[in-house]
């Protein structure tokens, strides 16, 4: 055990002294600030340009005498409708001599055929800009329905419903049931996060063992080392060294990044929300995927102690687990043009994970789910991605004991491997040698 510890100490002292280290550990939670300072200072700085458009109306009910009232209402829209022209080549013909940017023409029975409208343009306009126009346009239609059949807006208003579920998990407790709420879309964010964490790490880690190894047996300083060192010893040293370089890394970077990311937060957050609230920000969040107070209510509504305690334990037991085979396919070969061969049944397991991760997070409960919570090739992702949800914690021990079972499994695995490719040289391995070391005695 003490000559493991050695080789902890000098793969740890060795890499964390490192020039590169050191920046990427300063620049890691500065890069990871700007840009997420730089998300929210566009949400909140950013000004849309304003969008004049020119209504050609050639329908009986002149539908479009409904978007003067869209002026009124809201006079600061950078949205604006004009009215000029009743024949629609007319308005192209002038569209670059005039200020207008786009031209709607409503046909003759936009009712009946709401497809015969379009918007021509000569400066696109955005996508809050269009989700706006097309949403007046449908308010237009369907007034002109309940005209059509005599029923008045105030009743198909006190009639149309819209309906947005609250979500709560009942849970069984010692007092009994208990309710609380479950926030999906927050915790959407935190658990893709933390599986694309943990695949990242696994495999910018796994691989610096892997050229670790080879690097070790090109130079030949294997051979004096093993000569005080047993190999096995040498692996798990080499292993456990570098995944405390990744750890020390990561927790780093978790602290500065908390620290830089949460004063921007607090800087930029009554900006942020006066504007949901003004209703400015709402269409481009929708546009892009990601609600603004989502957002910001990501560390209300998430544990970030047992998260942080779980995303370190399935770091580094995936870690460990694919790192001794990284170690073993390393040993196994004498340049990386060969490891390509043996990388992709490593690292295919590793992929498919993160791949599988988007299906659990449709489903965090499903069969697909749990099965793969408790395959130790894919439960550091997938667990880490369900745990956000709420799992039970009979699963989670499940989980955490068959990793370990794994572990130790693919540690033996690659021990076998790796005390006879160390000390191979100038030869090509296949499968069936590589096999055959796993029972070779000697």
């Amino acid at each position: 055990m003490n000559k493991i510890w050695l080789v902890i100490q000098r793969e740890y002292l060795t890499r964390v002294r490192k020039r590169s280290f050191i920046i990427m550990t300063i620049l890691g939670p500065i890069l990871i600030a700007l840009v997420y300072g730089a998300l929210i200072f566009i949400a909140v700085s950013e000004e849309e340009k304003e969008h004049v458009v020119m209504v050609v109306d050639t329908s009986p009910v002149k539908l479009s005498e409904g978007l003067k009232d869209f002026n009124r209402r809201r006079p600061n829209s950078k949205l604006r409708f004009e009215w000029k022209y009743d024949d629609y080549f007319q308005a192209r013909d002038s569209i670059f001599n005039e200020t207008y940017s786009s031209i709607l023409f409503i046909p003759r029975d936009p009712v009946a055929h709401p497809k015969g409208m379009y918007l021509a343009f000569k400066d696109r306009p955005s996508m809050s800009i269009k989700n706006a126009l097309e949403t007046e346009l449908e308010k237009l239609i369907e007034e002109q329905k309940l005209l059509h059949y005599n029923l008045s807006p105030d009743i198909f208003d006190s009639v149309r419903v819209k309906i947005d579920l609250f979500e709560k998990r009942i849970r069984e407790s010692q007092h009994g049931l208990q309710e609380e709420a479950d926030y999906a879309e927050q915790k959407f964010f935190v658990a893709f996060g933390a599986g694309m964490m943990i695949y990242i790490f696994i495999l910018l880690y796994g691989i610096q063992v892997l050229r670790g190894v080879m690097e070790e047996k090109s130079n030949r300083i294997v051979e004096v080392m093993v000569s005080s060192v047993k190999p096995f010893q040498l692996m798990m040293g080499k292993i456990i060294g570098i995944a405390m370089v990744g750890l020390t890394q990561f927790l780093i970077w978790v602290i500065f990044s908390g620290i830089v990311v949460s004063i921007i937060g607090m800087a930029f957050a009554p900006s942020l929300l006066e504007q949901v609230e003004a209703g400015t920000l709402q269409t481009q969040a929708e546009i892009g995927g990601l609600d603004v107070s989502t957002m910001l209510n990501i560390f209300n509504v998430t544990d970030f102690s047992i998260m942080i305690g779980l995303f370190i334990f399935y770091f580094i037991g995936g870690y460990l687990l694919y790192s001794s085979l990284f170690a073993a396919v390393g040993s196994a070969i004498d340049n990386e043009s060969d490891s390509q061969q043996f990388m992709m049944p490593v690292t295919l397991p590793l992929i498919f994970s993160i791949a599988i991760a988007q299906f659990v997070l449709k489903s965090p409960d499903g069969m697909i789910a749990k099965i793969c919570s408790f395959i130790p090739l894919t439960s550091p992702i997938v667990m880490m991605v369900r745990i956000p949800f709420g799992v039970a914690i009979w699963e989670i021990i499940l989980s955490a004991f068959l990793l370990v079972l794994g572990f130790v499994f693919t540690t033996w695995v690659a021990g076998r491997i790796y005390r006879i490719g160390m000390l191979m040289y100038g030869k090509k391995i296949t499968y069936r040698e590589l096999w055959k070391w796993l029972f070779y005695k000697g």
